[in-house]
């Protein structure tokens, strides 16, 4: 739409004599700039600021962002219509903002036209547990009725909280009693004190005067903080906590709500194991703060049912665990198949070197390339990791390194990638892969020359004359890949959709700038591949190796189990051994739901949804998800 058609537009809304319900708020100096500029000085590429920005405060926010957002939206204080103003249609305000950014300000037309008036309150978010609280604003229409108020509220707290609140009347408001020279610092030290004096707003004809709104929020499955503040005080007061109760917290046979989640059975066997306990109650420095918090409460009876919020606590290290099987499977060395054993014992460097003796290698770790690639994909490998994170079904190929990719310099080196293919016509030229990835090295200094006899000696040992005379586009050719959607441009010719450039013979330096290229062997007729080995699983999976000497210093040994994968596995565990002695479990009993064991004086407790219960003898296959040891 022209400029000009813009401002008829404006000008006709504003001869109407009747406005929508909903309309949008324009600034009157910045629309008539906008205008002049159009009108008199005939411009169709205007420079702006950002609309209103001279009648929006940008200092105000709520504190809760308001799904519609009319309320959230804050305006300079005694702005005056067709003065500071003008009302404008949604239709406007579109284009307008089409062309310029700006603070989109909606407001609800009352009678006469008036916009409707905002009452802005100091507004405090309170909640059990919380460690850190916030002071701001929140304005209210003055139109709401008590209803309106927390069903506006309601809605935008489902939106913002990171933690679990039931889905209806889970808020509370409240005002002080007193507000005579209160400021947010002293409002929040009586709040952690548990000596603020508040009342419950049930009229909106209570928020009359008032500057400070507390708003008590409910956690699921737990109280409001005012109500459980009260609680608290009203125990202690009474004195009801007995001894016989605070011995058997000390036991540990407390009850933790929403005992069936797994953080709460974390919670548990932490606060149920001296060593663990002792290792969080006794550390001097901030670390385990809230974790010191909750085992605290629990181990000290301080109240019937422990409740936690979703803090950020500081958990001790855990030792992970992938629930895997030993397997045979095979290693190319120059393509000959060396079968070899796969399981936890050996790291993939360990496994590695253990075929540096095969009589085609003989040489150090630094100087082979173990891949792992099939057809389609190439894994970069992590040699530390575990030799079974190796995926299953891919080929293994293990080679020493040619001239060519010795001693380059990290900044001049290439990654190549080669596939081997065929012709495949499907619309437009492609190349079917018949065998697995191979990778190689070269620096950017090196020759095209150079590139051909690296990929060729990839299949055979072959000197530059022969490649030249025998093997040249004879047996096959090398083409680089090229995106046949365009969105990449060939490493070669530098254009989109060359549909594959064929790699030049010459000796021009490489100097690809990219460090991974991926080059096309493609032949005239697929070769013979003898199929790769099919991996053989002997033997289900045992955690006796998580107990070796790597971790022999551990005090405190805790094993997280991949939860993805307990099911398919008959999973078996260790009560005692040389070293250590098993003393908690955290067991997944379905989808949503854990509970755990934990050994107390050589007895066993089990602690379920609402209850805990001796228990004479445990079987070694529960699907666990947690195993905590502790060192002899």
């Amino acid at each position: 739409m022209k400029l000009i058609e813009i401002v008829q537009l404006i000008e006709a809304f504003q001869k109407e004599q009747y406005y929508p319900e909903i309309v949008y708020l324009l600034s009157k100096n910045w629309i008539q700039t906008f205008i002049n500029s159009v009108k008199f000085d005939n411009q169709q590429n205007i420079p702006m600021k950002p609309i209103n920005h001279d009648i929006v405060d940008e200092t105000k926010s709520n504190v809760l962002q308001y799904q519609d957002d009319i309320y959230n939206s804050f305006l300079k204080d005694n702005l005056r219509r067709n003065v500071d103003y003008i009302y404008i249609s949604q239709q406007i305000w579109s284009h307008l903002n089409s062309l310029y950014d700006g603070y989109c300000i909606k407001r609800q037309l009352r009678n006469l036209n008036q916009i409707n008036e905002f009452i802005i309150f100091h507004f405090i978010p309170v909640y059990q547990f919380q460690q850190h609280f916030i002071e701001g604003i929140q304005q209210f229409d003055s139109s709401w009725n008590m209803s309106q108020i927390i069903s506006h509220l309601e809605n935008a707290l489902q939106n913002q909280l990171s933690f679990q609140t039931p889905k209806t009347n889970f808020i509370s408001l409240y005002t002080l009693k007193n507000e005579n020279q209160t400021s947010f610092v002293q409002i929040v030290q009586e709040v952690k004190e548990k000596r603020i004096e508040v009342e419950n707003i049930k009229e909106i004809t209570q928020l009359r005067n008032k500057k400070y709104i507390l708003l008590d929020i409910k956690l699921l499955n737990k109280g409001f903080f005012f109500e459980k503040t009260q609680q608290i005080n009203q125990d202690k007061n009474e004195g009801l906590l007995n001894q016989e109760y605070i011995e058997n917290c000390r036991r540990g046979l407390s009850l933790f709500e929403n005992q069936q989640t797994l953080l709460s059975c974390m919670l548990k066997c932490y606060e149920n194991i001296d060593a663990i306990r002792n290792e969080i109650l006794c550390n001097l420095t901030y670390k385990y703060q809230n974790l010191k918090q909750i085992i605290q409460e629990s181990y000290y009876g301080f109240t019937d049912y422990v409740y936690y919020d979703l803090m950020d606590y500081e958990f001790l290290e855990e030792k992970q665990v992938l629930i895997t099987k030993s397997r045979y499977d095979a290693v190319y060395i120059y393509n000959n198949e060396n079968r070899i054993i796969i399981n936890n014992q050996r790291n993939i460097k360990q496994l590695v070197e253990s075929l540096l003796i095969h009589p085609q290698l003989q040489c150090d770790f630094n100087s082979v390339l173990f891949e792992c690639s099939n057809e389609y994909y190439t894994e970069e490998i992590d040699f530390a990791k575990p030799a079974y994170s190796l995926k299953e079904g891919y080929k293994y190929q293990l080679r020493k390194l040619m001239w060519q990719e010795r001693n380059i310099n990290n900044e001049d080196k290439i990654e190549i990638r080669v596939h081997q293919c065929i012709y495949e016509n499907i619309g437009y030229q492609q190349y079917k892969p018949f065998a697995a990835i191979l990778k190689c090295y070269i620096s950017q200094q090196a020759k095209f020359s150079d590139l051909h006899l690296l990929v060729a000696n990839l299949f055979e040992e072959i000197n530059f004359e022969n490649y030249k005379e025998l093997r040249l586009n004879k047996r096959y050719s090398l083409y680089f890949q090229t995106d046949q959607q365009g969105s990449i441009k060939c490493t070669f010719c530098q254009q989109k959709l060359c549909n594959n450039c064929q790699v030049p013979f010459n000796d021009k330096s490489l100097k690809f700038g990219s460090r991974v290229i991926n080059i096309y062997v493609v032949y005239e007729e697929m070769l013979s591949v003898t199929s790769a080995y099919q991996p053989e699983i002997f033997d289900n999976y045992f955690l006796r190796q998580y107990f070796e000497v790597d971790w022999a210093k551990d005090k405190i040994l805790i094993l997280n189990i991949n939860q993805e994968q307990i099911k398919p596995y008959n999973i078996k565990y260790y009560f005692d051994s040389h070293l250590y002695q098993l003393q908690g479990i955290i067991e997944k009993v379905s989808q949503n739901e854990y509970q755990c064991y934990c050994l107390k004086q050589q007895q066993w407790y089990k602690y379920t949804k609402n209850k805990f219960q001796m228990v004479d003898h445990l079987d070694d296959d529960l699907n666990v998800v947690k195993l905590f040891y502790i060192r002899k």
